[in-house]
């Protein structure tokens, strides 16, 4: 029996063997014995036929039926006699048999690739440095005063700070009604900046029980009109700025002044931008890493990432199934650049908490245990004892300490960012 190895890449292997007749025949003379074992001829009892009628009436099929058994038992042996440790399984890529003469075979699989590390201090990344501008905190301000305002039937829309419930109606050019194009209660905000101007005209002043006719455009820009009938009215009463409404909308004590209450909302907001940075930071730093350090993806890896990916899509639909009209392979094709980038990380990752000796502390879980334990309003000593217990949270905690390495030894030029109201534009509020 020969065998050679062969290096197909960094991670992939091929194992290129071949036996005699005189190697296989152990084999066959198993196959045969263990089909006797179950077969009824006639004239004998299941299991006592002579070994010579069953070669005689089976071999040749028997023989072909036991070469994928044997190449694999050839392979595992090969793997345990020499200490390969492989990532999934191998496949068997060619075969060849010349009966009563030999068997080729090639066996294709996977290995761990040698991960080295060339650089991983000294990385140049760029950090967005946010600047809150006073427009933003004005607007979060406004908005958390609008989310908290109470309405007050009125009979006249005097100004933009109220509420009006509309029916519409589409007409035709001569005024007639359009029938199936209305639409009923409908409640807009005169202070919303996204109003049509027509419209916004149109409610100008606007009586409770008033009927008017606006002028107006359809989808392809030609004219239309449009009866809206007003059948409520509200004033919005906005809450006075004061302790008790800043309390309520920082959950702090102690804010006194309008202008301690802004500080506050501008000190949060930078913390939140701080965050977004920093986590985006964190994700160059590991495409960064990726880039400057050169290393095989195993295809095992590839294929259980994408797996995985599928899984988590079932989640987002009822009954955890997918559409009918999934189709696997294309989203796999679609996502196989960001399974190839996680599969790099895992592996870069754990050079690294190798190389750095990094393992997780009783301090670790302490710290992420507080952290939550406000968030998820559970006993910090009951959250660690669940984080012991759980591998996700170690490879979290093993995962900031492999960036924080990182980025604690990068070189970091640091971007100047101004955040104004006009970049929140149709987004609800952050804080």
């Amino acid at each position: 029996m020969e065998i050679k190895l062969n290096d197909i890449d960094k991670s992939k292997r091929e194992l290129e063997a071949e036996l005699t007749y005189e190697d296989l025949t152990p084999h066959f003379e198993r196959a045969i014995e263990e089909y006797r074992k179950k077969a009824t001829l006639p004239g004998f009892r299941k299991g006592k036929a002579p070994v010579s009628m069953i070669k005689k009436l089976y071999g040749d099929g028997l023989e072909y039926n036991a070469l994928e058994e044997i190449a694999n038992s050839v392979f595992q042996n090969y793997l345990i006699e020499n200490k390969v440790d492989i990532l999934g399984k191998g496949a068997i890529t060619d075969m060849d048999y010349k009966p009563k003469d030999n068997l080729k075979f090639k066996v294709e699989f996977e290995i761990m690739p040698e991960v080295k590390i060339e650089k991983y201090k000294g990385i140049e990344l760029k950090k967005t440095k946010y600047i809150i501008d006073d427009s933003l905190v004005d607007d979060e301000i406004s908005y958390h005063k609008f989310r908290n305002a109470v309405n007050e039937i009125d009979g006249v829309a005097s100004d933009d700070e109220y509420i009006v419930t509309v029916d519409l109606q589409n007409l035709d050019e001569a005024g007639n009604v359009l029938i199936g194009q209305s639409q009923k209660d409908l409640r807009v905000y005169l202070g919303n900046k996204e109003i049509f101007p027509e419209f916004r005209e149109g409610f100008k002043g606007i009586k409770e029980g008033e009927v008017r006719i606006i002028d107006s455009k359809n989808a392809e820009g030609g004219p239309k009109k449009v009866q809206i009938t007003c059948t409520k009215i509200e004033k919005i009463i906005y809450p006075e700025m004061n302790e008790e409404f800043f309390k309520k909308i920082t959950s702090k004590e102690g804010i006194k002044t309008l202008d301690d209450f802004k500080s506050e909302i501008k000190n949060e907001l930078s913390k939140i931008y701080e965050g977004i940075a920093d986590r985006k930071l964190r994700a160059d730093a590991i495409n960064e890493l990726i880039k400057a350090n050169e290393v095989e993806a195993p295809e095992v890896y590839i294929e259980a990432i994408l797996s995985n990916m599928i899984n988590d899509m079932k989640h987002q639909y009822p009954r955890h199934e997918l559409p009918k009209d999934f189709n696997r392979e294309e989203f796999k094709k679609e996502r196989r650049v960001d399974a190839i980038i996680q599969a790099k990380w895992y592996l870069l990752r754990e050079k690294l908490i190798e190389t750095e000796k990094l393992k997780v502390e009783e301090d670790d879980y302490k710290k992420l245990a507080e952290e939550n334990s406000v968030r998820y309003k559970i006993p910090a000593d009951k959250l660690i004892d669940a984080y012991k217990e759980n591998e996700d949270v170690k490879m979290k905690i093993l995962n900031d300490k492999v960036l924080d390495i990182v980025i604690k030894n990068a070189k970091i030029e640091e971007i100047p960012e101004i955040k104004k109201k006009d970049d929140l534009e149709n987004e609800d509020s952050i804080v």
